[in-house]
């Protein structure tokens, strides 16, 4: 009976000794297994993120190449940074009507008495102050108008021209060439105004509002500085196809200091760099669908999460081994002492 109650301990210890090296055997393995396993996922995931990266990259290269072909001429760095929504580049012209008249509570009356909107009042105070001081004292001829006064002018020419044999159609055409049709003036934004100098007031014999104003030393001197205070000739020469307004050397509008710089150095009219804008803005905003859009995962997130995974569940066999083997080992001394006692 000893005998074989020392044979059934000395397997059962036997038992144990392999267990544990086996146990070991496992955990010493394990982690390099996973570890491979671990690197390949990376691999694998990586892999095929570049190769979705590189097809969204080249779907965004072709857009981009078409986006820049429609205009070569936007110059990316020093285009200003301005939102169609701006107050001051409200577009208003023959094709653009007035959206909404500017409030009359907005309108700021200046020391010359003309209303313009409030928010042009200091920048056209200092075009003034700096005109007088270089030799060139401005004088205003027009401002803000309303769509009612304008109305009022343009019917009051339809009807002179009518007076004088031209029938009604006629007399509307004619008046179109030197008046603007109410709801189309830049005049009703506030942000429009009409100057020449006191030597051309003064000494110029005829319409006041004449081309001839342009080569004048007042009128070079707008030409030239008027955009330091955020204003443009707004009808420059030879842009009547854009405009559909004659040049107007004396018609200034408001656009702000950067804008106004961009538009005068590039010599495009305030059509076209609105353009440019829209195209500018489309390229900006597609550029940040594609970073947002094309972001990789991070690939010592995909390493590290899948090597805790593994770990996890390496643990989990040991635990499962052991457990295993010890359920085992008790049912092996279960059997070895009921064949004892038998």
């Amino acid at each position: 009976m000893k005998k074989y109650y020392g044979m059934a301990a000395a397997a059962g210890f036997l038992f144990l000794v392999l267990l544990t090296i086996q146990v070991n055997r496992v955990t010493a393995v394990t982690p390099i297994k996973n570890l491979s396993i671990a690197r390949s996922t990376t691999q694998t995931v990586t892999s095929a993120t570049t190769e979705s990266s590189s097809q969204t990259s080249t779907e965004y290269s072709e857009d981009a190449q078409e986006q820049a072909a429609v205009s070569d001429e936007v110059n990316e760095d020093d285009f200003p940074t301005v939102s169609l929504n701006d107050w001051s580049l409200a577009l208003v012209g023959p094709k653009n009507k007035i959206v909404s008249e500017i409030a009359q509570e907005d309108l700021g009356k200046l020391s010359n008495g003309y209303l313009v909107d409030k928010r042009i009042f200091s920048a056209y105070e200092e075009l003034a102050e700096a005109a007088k001081v270089a030799g060139h004292p401005l004088v205003m001829v027009s401002a803000y108008r309303s769509v009612e006064y304008q109305q009022e002018i343009f019917d009051a020419n339809v009807n002179s021209l009518i007076r004088q044999g031209n029938t009604k159609e006629e007399a509307i055409r004619i008046t179109k060439l030197t008046f603007t049709e109410p709801g189309y003036s830049e005049h009703h934004t506030g942000l429009a105004i009409d100057v020449i100098d006191e030597d051309w007031y003064q000494n110029h014999t005829g319409e006041l509002l004449n081309e001839g104003f342009g080569v004048t030393d007042g009128g070079k001197w707008l030409q030239a500085h008027a955009r330091e205070y955020g204003f443009i000739i707004r009808y420059p020469k030879g842009k009547h196809d854009i405009t559909q307004i004659d040049y107007e050397p004396w018609h200034l509008r408001y656009v702000g200091v950067e804008v106004a710089t961009y538009i005068e150095e590039h010599e495009v009219t305030f059509e076209e760099f609105l353009d440019e804008a829209k195209e500018h803005i489309t390229r900006k905003e597609a550029e940040l669908s594609y970073h947002e859009l094309a972001d990789p995962l991070q690939e010592d997130w995909i390493f590290t999460n899948s090597l805790t995974r593994n770990q996890e569940n390496s643990q989990r066999a040991q635990e499962e081994l052991l457990m295993s083997g010890g359920d085992l080992f008790a049912k092996n001394v279960f059997s070895q002492t009921k064949e004892v006692k038998k």
